[in-house]
Formats: structure tokens, sequence, C-alpha cells
């Protein structure tokens, strides 16, 4: 698969590999906003359910954790495709700073989400693999363990909802433009462009 490098320096779609993390990692993040609602606001306290969605939600989060990792790593071997040279300065700026706050997310709310389970009882899974704990997280008071849940459920889940609605209003407000940009990572190719 390609990653979307030519020798000639030319970028102008990004590459297989950088699309197929993309849209995983998009699927997955709606699953676990839906898994994440369905927990903690449908099943009660002491639901018999409730291990199981919650042991799945761990499993897909550090999942994302796991893609997120491989996805930086493309990214930095094989840098983005240039932004439209006619893409006003504002633009260019507000789409690097959603992105990085998406990588800040994409990497937080998993290792929250690991710290949180750490705490508990028992070993974590990983789709039925043995995972490890994170080291140093027993033994914390209350209101560390209240703080650090609430910024996972709460703080940084809103942050991501936020900058997701920004990064599809985004693309969308450019795909209509006179700078489109949606066809870059879209899963057919765009006529004339280079990279697959």
């Amino acid at each position: 698969m390609s990653l979307g490098y030519h020798p000639d320096g030319a970028y102008r779609r990004y590459g297989t590999v950088s699309i197929c993390l993309h849209w995983i990692i998009a699927a997955l993040i709606v699953v676990q906003l839906c898994l994440g609602w369905y927990m903690n606001e449908v099943l009660k306290d002491h639901s018999p359910a409730k291990p199981q969605v919650l042991w799945f939600h761990v499993s897909v989060g550090i999942t994302i954790l796991l893609l997120t990792l491989l996805r930086i790593g493309v990214r930095i071997t094989h840098p983005a495709p240039p932004l439209p040279a006619s893409m006003p300065t504002w633009e260019r700026a507000f789409a690097r700073g959603t992105h990085v706050l998406f990588y800040m997310l994409l990497l937080g709310l998993p290792v929250t989400g690991w710290a949180l389970v750490s705490m508990r009882k028992g070993p974590i899974q990983w789709w039925g693999i043995p995972w490890p704990k994170l080291p140093g997280m027993t033994g914390l008071s209350h209101a560390t363990r209240h703080a650090l849940s609430h910024a996972h459920v709460y703080v940084m889940i809103w942050i991501l909802l936020v900058t997701l609605f920004l990064h599809v209003a985004g693309a969308l407000w450019n795909q209509f433009s006179a700078t489109p940009v949606l066809w870059r990572m879209g899963v057919t190719r765009r006529a004339g462009s280079i990279g697959a």
C-alpha cells in the first residue's frame, strides 16, 4: 500500500495507509462515544451488562491508542500533503491546530481511560489478551481518582465533540468553497491526483 510519498516531493493526496487509519479511527471514535453514553447514561450502576460493556469500551480505547500511535508514525515519516496555496492563512492555522488537538485527545482519552481501569481490582484485557496496568495507579486519593474520571468522562469528551464538529465543518466549508480538500482523504481517487 502506498503511503502517498513520491521521490520528486509531490504530495497531492494522503496515502492509502493514512486514509485507512483515518477512517478506521473515525469509526472507532463513533463507537466509543456511543458505548460511553450507553454505559454512563442508560445502564444502571449494578446492571449485569455494565462490566461487559466496560471491557468492550476498554478494548476499543486501547485499539484507538495503538492506531493513533501508528498514525503519528506514518505522519512523521510521510508528511501530509500541503494545503492549497490559495487557502487563507487563518484557515491553514485552524486546520493545523485542529489536527494537533485531535492527536492530543486521541492519546489523552485512551491513556486516562487506561489509568482509570488500572485503579480497579482484577486484570485488564484487550480483546481477551492480557494488558498491563499503568504503574502508580494504586493508592491514589479519592479526589485524584474523581478528578481523573471527570477529565475523561466529561472534559475531554466535550472537547472532542467540539473539535470533531469543527473538523467536519471546516472540511465541508472548504469542500464547497474555492479550495476543496475533502478528496485528499477520500476513499476514491480524484482525477489527476497523485498518490494512492
